[in-house]
């Protein structure tokens, strides 16, 4: 019994449960930001990635074979040229960021909607207090 009324005294605790929240909290934006970092640098190098790719000739031809009585079909590829189809990519890439964009712009917008009508409705009840 001595020793709970010792520890329902001990006011430590209470210091060691605030920093576990404040160090919490650090660690989760710290976390946000980061994992938002990685995302955005994992983005970019996969962009890299196609424009090297797309760099790349990857037109063939394979000739049609024959003989002993059996034949086989040629086949062949021509690519479009490079620099086409990487402006082609670089515009697809700049409509998607700029659809990122508006589309941030737009939630950004609905906020401070929101915020706008929470502020309303906070006046209108208090104006309805007053009466």
């Amino acid at each position: 019994m001595n020793l709970f009324a010792q520890l329902w005294r001990d006011e430590a605790g209470v210091l060691l449960s605030a920093e576990a929240v404040v160090v919490g909290t650090i660690a989760v934006v710290g976390l946000t930001t980061g994992l938002t970092v990685v995302a955005k640098s994992v983005n970019e190098e996969l962009q890299d990635v196609a424009f090297a790719i797309r760099s790349l000739d990857q037109s063939y031809s394979i000739p049609a074979i024959e003989g002993c009585g059996a034949r086989t079909a040629g086949s062949s590829f021509t690519q479009e040229p490079v620099k086409k189809s990487l402006a082609e990519l670089t515009t697809v890439i700049e409509k998607a960021e700029k659809e990122e964009k508006t589309q941030a712009e737009r939630l950004e917008q609905q906020m401070k909607k929101k915020e706008k009508n929470g502020e309303d409705s906070k006046k209108k009840k208090k104006r309805e207090e007053n009466i």
